[in-house]
């Protein structure tokens, strides 16, 4: 089942205190959890409201709905990027990243770790209608149907979602841009 939450002391726990110090108001927060909640209808609606830019990274990609939203938010004039790791590319567990690419979403892959881990979406991120989506969730369609994998999405924070922000662009500027 599907909950939200409003969570004062999320950039506490999410980060070193150090950095959130400074962090004020309230975080508005989802979670998911399969099997049971539509954790790919979840996304997909995220990425459906961004306005200015959605950024990606995952370790695993094959997921057509998820893709569809992507190849949607360029044509409304979204910037897309995508992080996604070498090595799973190189074994075609990220069958989307050459389409996007083609249909314009700026395409990376991150062979700096052994394993580029992340699966996050941000939406909008640097903007007052900003959201992040992370969790174990791997966008794949087993993710979805076959295994026990959640999300968490958040929003209302600019502090927190400008450190997966800083994170995001972090990870890009160490990764390889798609050929």
């Amino acid at each position: 089942m599907r909950r939200a939450a409003v969570v004062a002391a999320l950039a506490l726990v999410a980060a070193p205190a150090a950095a959130f110090a400074h962090a004020q108001g309230l975080a508005k927060v989802e979670v998911a959890f399969t099997p049971g909640d539509d954790v790919e209808a979840l996304i997909a609606r995220r990425i459906a409201s961004a306005r200015e830019s959605v950024r990606m990274q995952a370790y695993l990609f094959t997921d057509p709905r998820l893709a569809r939203a992507l190849f949607a938010a360029l044509r409304r004039g979204v910037e897309v990027e995508v992080i996604g790791d070498a090595a799973e590319h190189a074994q075609g567990g990220l069958p989307w990243l050459t389409p996007l690419a083609r249909a314009g979403a700026h395409v990376y892959l991150d062979a700096a770790a052994a394993a580029s881990h992340n699966k996050i979406v941000i939406v909008d991120g640097g903007t007052p209608r900003a959201a992040v989506v992370t969790g174990s969730y791997n966008f794949t369609r087993s993710a979805q149907s076959r295994n026990a994998e959640n999300v968490v999405v958040i929003s209302g924070n600019r502090t927190l979602t400008d450190r997966f922000v800083a994170n995001f662009r972090s990870r890009r500027e160490g990764a390889s841009p798609w050929p």
